[in-house]
């Protein structure tokens, strides 16, 4: 049976209001601003084009939008912008104008990333469940947000919803394997939980299912990437692992950064025994 976890739009954005702050100064670059995962990639030989790789991707999807459809301008939404480095990378690099919104549900990442973002970025305090836009965007994506999403399908209907027809929607994060799906022993359903339940991911699901919910919401799948066999994982031996998650659990600490320091630990574990994929999909909206 799989394991299951819930977490609040309150629990989320408390937990990166007490985080942020920690994830930027160990992210390890001052450069990118970025909370997302490495991707050490053939040909990337360095933290910061590990960090920026799965920008490029993003970045791909809008020069190709911007090719094949002749366009003179893009508007994109970034749901789950975080301090806005995707957002930065991209407005810094396409040709063509740009309009950029960034969506956070949480004020400090909002804070930050509107002192750090000019026009034509904004950023919006706002839960992608219900985007207070209306439609028209060219290009959505969530760069490691999707898992946080308590209602996959509200996400990918108000994802479908802000898309012009021929607009494409790009999901990067953690996808339950296959494999993992049709059963786990009790030890691989406990990693899985500490992982979700540290960092407060309830939607922790094959990307198969995703592409399921897609297809009802008139998404349809062009692409997938699993990038999981470029990250360097930092698994530790099982009984290591297990004597620091029991010691963790233990300890007087009440802050959020020990769950989330317990949940990365799992989801090494996850990622190493196969458990989850670390992966990248593309949706286009239909007509």
């Amino acid at each position: 049976m799989l394991p299951k976890t819930s977490a609040s739009a309150a629990d989320i954005r408390r937990y990166y209001n007490q985080n942020t702050r920690l994830f930027l100064s160990l992210s390890g670059s001052a450069r990118t601003q970025s909370i997302h995962r490495a991707v050490w990639a053939p040909g990337v030989r360095s933290l910061d084009a590990a960090l920026d790789y799965t920008h490029g991707l993003v970045l791909a999807q809008a020069e190709h939008l911007l090719a094949s459809h002749h366009l003179e301008s893009l508007k994109l939404v970034d749901l789950g912008c975080g301090v806005g480095g995707s957002l930065a990378y991209l407005l810094a690099r396409l040709k063509q104008p740009a309009l950029g919104v960034g969506l956070t549900i949480s004020p400090l990442q909002a804070h930050i990333a509107r002192r750090r973002l000019e026009p034509p970025a904004c950023i919006l305090e706002a839960d992608f469940h219900s985007v207070p836009l209306a439609a028209g965007f060219d290009l959505a994506y969530a760069i490691e947000s999707f898992v946080h999403a308590s209602q996959p399908e509200r996400f990918l209907s108000e994802a479908a919803r802000l898309l012009r027809p021929g607009g494409r929607l790009v999901i990067g994060d953690d996808f339950l394997a296959e494999q993992a799906a049709l059963g786990m022993d009790a030890a691989q359903a406990g990693w899985l939980k500490t992982y979700q339940d540290g960092w407060f991911a309830p939607n922790v699901t094959t990307a198969q299912t995703v592409k399921k919910m897609a297809i009802a919401s008139g998404l349809t799948p062009i692409w997938e990437v699993d990038l999981t066999p470029h990250l360097r994982l930092r698994a530790l031996p099982d009984r290591l692992a297990r004597l620091l998650l029991w010691a963790g659990e233990r300890l007087p600490l009440k802050h959020a950064i020990l769950p989330s320091m317990l949940g990365s630990m799992a989801l090494q574990q996850c990622l190493h025994m196969g458990l989850v994929r670390y992966c990248f999909l593309v949706f286009q909206k239909s007509g």
